[in-house]
């Protein structure tokens, strides 16, 4: 029986064959907590993130979340019975539906999960009031990154995984939405993993972070 919420235990995360981060030994111990991975483009976080959400296979090692093991060598369990959040740094909004569309395809219909996400709340947060008619081609790099950072938000998974959440944001802005952003992943208890090569972004949303150097975790 795993004792942490989440496991990754002996790892390594690879694409096309070629191994990007090795024999990697990850945990959340309790529900809510967050963590991020720290590191340069390149070096593999998107490949990490890619691999819990089940778009990627492994080799060895085991991933295990709420006490089951959901991959392995033997196991591979399909992305959409993980329950997992993968938000995107590049553009992952619908072409065809608007904004506010885009956003609430996250909702679960007779979900029972006790969370308590009010949508209206997260999109007045994340500031996309004004853009909720708009189509994605309409609106800019760091709207389209907030909206499906909203979308994923009030999907109520298990666990959240966020790639450069923030990179496209306006500087200006960013600040307000880290904090933001920190409260509700606090308020909701939503276990997150965020990959990010912004060291101040780390260490403020972090419970704990880690970082990649030479190909494996620190």
């Amino acid at each position: 029986m795993s004792k942490s919420f989440f496991e990754i235990n002996n790892v390594t995360f690879a694409i096309g064959g070629k191994n990007k981060v090795n024999d990697v030994n990850i945990s959340i111990e309790n529900e809510g907590d967050i963590i991020c991975i720290l590191g340069p483009s390149g070096i593999g976080k998107t490949t990490m993130l890619r691999t819990i959400a089940g778009l990627e296979k492994i080799n060895q090692g085991e991933i295990i979340l709420k006490d089951k093991v959901i991959s392995s060598n033997k196991i591979h369990v399909q992305p959409e019975k993980r329950n997992i959040a993968l938000s995107f740094q590049e553009n992952s909004l619908f072409p065809h539906y608007s904004v506010d569309r885009n956003i609430h395809l996250g909702i679960k219909k007779n979900s029972t999960d006790n969370k308590n996400i009010n949508s209206n709340e997260i999109i007045k947060i994340l500031n996309l009031e004004s853009v909720l008619d708009k189509y994605p081609h309409q609106i800019s790099a760091g709207e389209s990154q907030r909206a499906s950072l909203a979308r994923s938000l009030i999907s109520q998974p298990d666990l959240l995984l966020l790639d450069e959440p923030l990179s496209n944001v306006d500087q200006s802005f960013k600040e307000d939405i880290q904090v933001a952003l920190k409260q509700i992943l606090k308020k909701n208890k939503i276990s997150t993993i965020v990959v990010t090569h912004d060291s101040y972004e780390a260490f403020y949303l972090g419970s704990k972070c880690a970082i990649i150097l030479d190909n494996e975790v620190k």
